[in-house]
């Protein structure tokens, strides 16, 4: 039973399926309740990538490391490295197959994701620093990346296909269907990265001690009142943003708690829980 939970929440199955829910809540918020099949294969794209990304990362990282890493989110690259790396490459090859026909919708999303993705754990150049390692930036970086490959990339596919068709905003339709689209996906954007970047303020709580040993400046480590005003404003935010204070409400008690806790469960399951929260109290409103 272990082995299962270790490969949902520390195989990045849960966090890839957040991903993929986040996604879905973008498209529906821009082009309605409808789910429509040709979606299907643009989340299976975006569940794969995601397993890739965060797969390979964790394995590059614990390659890296100094010694054996002991911590509980190794466990399981350090007794299964060579199906880690396998479930990353065929994940990575997985989604290149399912997204080179959208390719040129891409182009600019990728410009932006690749080099924070790439850099975020390996140095740009000899001797210069990853981009994790910058000041007070790491959450920037997730938030960034995060916002891209659940926002940019979904709306910039789903917008294209045929059989969708864009909102009707009333009063504003005269302007067009493209003022409407950008108008709408841009709040979803800001949302997206101040909710990401709540969720990656939180994870650093959990790596206070390692960051401190690494020389990486977090406002977890070095300014926790500010940390703690920050992660309050920007939940606040995403509620004003998305008009949505149920699900950002929601979350109030397991940011609380995560200021109280370090164990890695609670990290893995509760705190990557809370990107599941916006998506389902969507569906869940849409069912009543």
């Amino acid at each position: 039973m272990r082995r299962l939970f270790d490969w949902i929440f520390y195989g990045h199955v849960w966090i890839a399926a957040a991903a993929t829910a986040l996604s879905w809540l973008s498209v529906r918020l821009v082009f309605g309740s409808e789910t429509y099949t040709a979606e299907l294969p643009l989340y299976a794209m975006i569940f794969a990538a995601t397993l890739s990304v965060y797969t390979l990362h964790r394995l590059l990282s614990f390659r890296r490391a100094k010694g054996v890493p002991t911590a509980v989110r190794y466990r399981l690259v350090r007794r299964q490295p060579r199906i880690s790396l396998f479930v990353g490459l065929a994940a990575g090859l997985a989604a290149a197959f399912i997204g080179f026909r959208w390719l040129p919708l891409m182009l600019t999303s990728l410009l932006w994701a690749v080099p924070i993705t790439v850099f975020y754990l390996t140095p740009p150049l000899p001797g210069w620093r990853r981009l994790r390692d910058l000041p007070y930036l790491k959450v920037v970086w997730v938030g960034l990346a995060w916002s891209i490959i659940t926002v940019e990339v979904p709306l910039g596919i789903v917008g294209t296909l045929p059989e969708v068709e864009y909102p009707d905003l009333g009063v504003f339709h005269c302007f067009g269907p493209p003022w409407n689209y950008s108008s709408i996906s841009t709040t979803i954007w800001l949302t997206r990265f101040l909710f990401t970047t709540t969720v990656a303020l939180l994870f650093d709580l959990r790596d206070v001690d390692l960051d401190e040993r690494q020389g990486v400046r977090t406002l977890a480590n070095d300014r926790p009142r500010l940390h703690r005003c920050l992660v309050a404003i920007c939940l606040l935010g995403c509620a004003l943003l998305s008009g949505n204070f149920i699900a950002y409400a929601l979350m109030v008690p397991v940011a609380y708690l995560s200021y109280r806790r370090t164990d890695e469960d609670w990290y893995a399951v509760a705190v990557n829980g809370l990107l599941f929260v916006p998506p389902f109290v969507y569906w869940a409103g849409a069912q009543v």
